[in-house]
């Protein structure tokens, strides 16, 4: 029961400076700044409107009722003014101690001999409240100098230079909104270039709160691509690695040719002749006979994600063999190996004919698949064009789309 006691006490004591038929709910300070002199404007409109809400806010701007003198003939009510003298002194002091509560140290010893919360007001407003040319200088080498980043949050950072244009502002600078919207484009990261440029070109002007709410949707639409899954690549992405690719995949098929020497023949040791079959006009990698080489290839391939190159364009290659991959036949992947283009849903094509019977496509692993069909296939880029794929194969067994990066490379996409 003392508990209660002693916390019924302390609420007592912190709500009886209000009327006494409202009961009101006391606002968080608990996460204002203390005052540096550098940040005044806001963190007194935030005090006064504290004030406001308890009633108090009038010590501020008055001074305390003074008795009269003795030698007065009348005072009607004596009763009346010393309840009006009390209760002047205990609000004086509630708003004194919240001034100084919420002020740096320096600050605080400054004023700690001050009696009146009255004084603390008027001094503070007369060093920091004032009009001045320096405040304005360094309020606006701060929009200026403020620069969005890439290692933080760029939601977070267009609000600080939000508040930048309203300390602007508040210091009675005038910007119209166009203006403040264009500054910010230009303070945006090279990350956000591509989208920089695009707000350039857009003939109609922005707001400062219509150019927030685009980039809003931008920065969620930039989080959902980066969450989703490494095999799911854009065009251009996965393009600009194409000839690396090519040049890796060439150099790997070289140096998986392992082969035995037929040891029944001796011929062509040392000459040019095939190490295999002993026969001349050929290499040893050519000969139709390196059965055994082949079988060594896959044993060491085996439980790998393969990609395989042809020279005989008349054969349908779907290159990529194994990559353990859940079904999803909307998502697309370049395939350097792949000489056509391959889809496995019949609903994207947008102009279909059926295939002739019996035609089939090789698969990386040296399987094959009956192809269905071909066509017309229109798909939709992050730059927002659109890349039109002709002559592209049906082929339902596959696990992925397929997109040539041979024929996307003779079209010079």
């Amino acid at each position: 029961s003392s508990f209660f006691d002693s916390l019924e006490a302390k609420l007592y004591l912190q709500f009886q400076i209000m009327d006494s038929s409202l009961f009101k709910t006391l606002p968080d300070l608990s996460k204002l700044e203390a005052l540096d002199g550098t940040n005044y404007k806001r963190w007194a409109q935030k005090l006064l409107i504290f004030f406001e809400q308890l009633e108090v806010d009038y010590v501020l701007t008055t001074d305390c009722p003074q008795r009269p003198d003795a030698t007065a003939t009348a005072d009607p009510t004596p009763s009346d003014l010393d309840g009006q003298i009390a209760k002047y002194e205990k609000h004086n002091k509630f708003v004194k101690g919240h001034l100084l509560t919420h002020m740096t140290t320096a600050l605080f010893d400054l004023f700690i001999n001050n009696k009146s919360a009255k004084s603390v007001w008027e001094t503070l407003e007369k060093k920091y409240g004032t009009d001045d040319a320096g405040k304005k200088k360094y309020a606006t080498g701060k929009w200026l100098q403020f620069k969005i980043v890439d290692d933080k949050p760029i939601m977070d950072q267009v609000h600080e230079y939000e508040n930048l244009v309203a300390d602007i502002l508040a210091e009675g600078m005038k910007m119209c909104e166009v203006l403040q919207a264009n500054v910010l484009i230009e303070k945006l990261p090279d990350s956000w270039s591509n989208y920089r440029n695009h707000l350039k070109h857009k003939k109609k002007d922005m707001s400062l709160e219509e150019l927030v709410s685009h980039m809003k949707i931008e920065e969620a639409n930039r989080l959902k691509d980066k969450d989703s899954t490494p095999y799911e690549l854009s065009v251009q992405e996965s393009y600009r690695k194409l000839q690396e690719n090519n040049q890796k995949l060439r150099v790997q098929n070289n140096k998986s040719a392992n082969f035995k020497k037929n040891n029944n023949n001796g011929k062509g040791a040392t000459g040019s002749g095939c190490y295999v079959c002993g026969k001349h006009g050929h290499k040893a990698y050519q000969c139709y006979n390196r059965q055994d080489a082949a079988k060594i290839g896959q044993k060491q391939n085996q439980n790998k994600s393969q990609a395989h190159l042809t020279e005989d364009q008349n054969d349908i290659i779907a290159a990529v063999a194994e990559l353990n991959l859940v079904c999803n036949k909307a998502d697309w992947i370049i395939d350097t190996g792949a000489t056509k283009h391959f889809c496995a849903n019949k609903e994207l094509f947008q102009n279909f004919e059926e295939a002739a019977n019996g035609e089939q496509v090789f698969m990386g692993n040296s399987s094959s698949a009956e192809v269905i069909g071909k066509g017309k296939i229109s798909l939709k880029l992050n730059s927002g064009k659109t890349l039109a794929l002709h002559n592209v194969l049906y082929v339902p067994s596959l696990r992925r789309n397929l997109i040539s990066g041979g024929l996307l490379n003779k079209a010079g996409i």
